[in-house]
């Protein structure tokens, strides 16, 4: 009887296992998180579509609004209009550059890198 047991919780366990691996997460949960920039600058892209920009050493916090569009990221925000990421085949762990827009103004292309913040539970 425990064997029987043992072998159906073993078998709960790795269905359980593999249905989570199937959850798929919006790609705006996915590109949600901090991301900061080799000149200084941070960027905070929030799950609901809103975040901010930070252009470094005493510069203030910019509040943006970012899409996914296609296979780019859009900011758009007062101080430097619209700015793109590419992310076309690549993932959030990966280095990504913000870079000025068709419309973009005051804003030099910068390398960013995503960093953990805190540890999920």
């Amino acid at each position: 009887m425990k064997k029987k047991v043992v072998v159906v919780m073993c078998s709960l366990m790795a269905v359980m296992s593999l249905a989570a691996c199937g959850k798929k997460t919006s790609p705006e949960k996915e590109w949600s998180g901090v991301y900061l920039g080799k000149d200084g600058s941070v960027l905070v892209l929030c799950e609901d579509g809103d975040g901010y920009l930070n252009g470094g050493a005493n510069a203030d916090n910019v509040k943006i609004e970012w899409e996914i569009d296609d296979d780019e990221i859009v900011l758009e925000c007062s101080k430097y209009n619209k700015l793109t990421i590419d992310i076309e085949d690549k993932e959030p762990d990966d280095k990504i550059v913000v870079e000025k827009g068709k419309k973009g103004e005051n804003w030099y292309d910068e390398d960013f890198k995503r960093v953990e913040i805190y540890e999920e539970k």
